[in-house]
């Protein structure tokens, strides 16, 4: 059995790079697999370590402008001395997110990983709205800075449809390019702002996982039956995922 490294990438903010996150080491555990969560972003703004019931570990590497050598270190030895089966879900930050690319392509961190064997999926939230340009850019950013590692792209429709000039994203040219590099498409499905939209934000606001809120009398009994529906759904589109393929068989077995 073999390791898997899920880190998760996107220079734009708002684009719902921690809820992606968040759901995948919901999801993981969920399907009873053994699930370390790692937190790279800024201490002074921390997203999946502040979520207690993730047990993220924050391992802040950004020193200044630079990434800090010695930290960078500590997560792949993270990494490397983790369990097999272990799925690692890391969490970037935004503001580092050119330094972070830089120092994987310069140390070649994906291919060393590869060549022990550790499986490694980019995921990469893109949305709809002002923001289309700017995620695209970073999903680009990603395509051309790791050749050899697949990427998961998560659709976020929640700013509108993740569409250019009418075409859907599996008909841009971005995507025609770089099919074969791409896992899987998955969605964060567009939700009405007032109410699912503002229980995940109050959700993620209150640092909860879905089944805490879920459960959580600081909700109420409709916020509640909103937030187990999105989770609900969340969990049979991932149970659909072609990437996680592998992933449903160690559970299996």
């Amino acid at each position: 059995m073999v390791k898997t490294v899920h880190i998760v990438m996107q220079g734009k903010g708002g684009a719902g790079k921690s809820l992606t996150s968040s759901i995948l080491v919901q999801y993981l555990r969920y399907t009873d697999h053994h699930v370390q969560a790692i937190d790279l972003d800024d201490p002074t703004t921390p997203t999946l370590s502040a979520i207690k019931g993730l047990k993220a570990v924050p391992i802040p590497i950004m020193d200044g402008d630079d990434i800090n050598p010695r930290l960078f270190d500590h997560l792949m030895t993270r990494i490397f001395e983790s369990d097999d089966e272990t799925h690692t879900v890391i969490d970037t930050g935004t503001s580092s997110f050119i330094a972070t690319c830089s120092y994987l392509a310069e140390n070649n961190a994906f291919e060393l990983m590869q060549g022990f064997d550790v499986r490694i999926f980019i995921h990469c939230p893109i949305c709809g709205g002002a923001a289309l340009d700017d995620t695209f850019n970073s999903l680009l950013a990603i395509l051309g800075h790791f050749p050899g590692v697949p990427v998961v792209v998560w659709l976020n429709e929640f700013f509108g449809p993740v569409a250019s000039e009418g075409r859907s994203f599996e008909d841009s040219k971005l995507y025609q390019e770089n099919a074969d590099r791409i896992a899987a498409v998955m969605c964060h499905p567009k939700v009405q702002a007032g109410t699912f939209g503002e229980d995940i934000r109050a959700m993620m606001g209150a640092k909860l996982t879905f089944e805490e809120a879920i459960r959580s009398n600081d909700f109420n009994v409709m916020a509640r039956q909103r937030l187990k529906i999105y989770w609900t759904k969340a969990i049979e589109r991932l149970d659909e995922a072609a990437f996680l393929e592998t992933t449903k068989q160690e559970a299996a077995e």
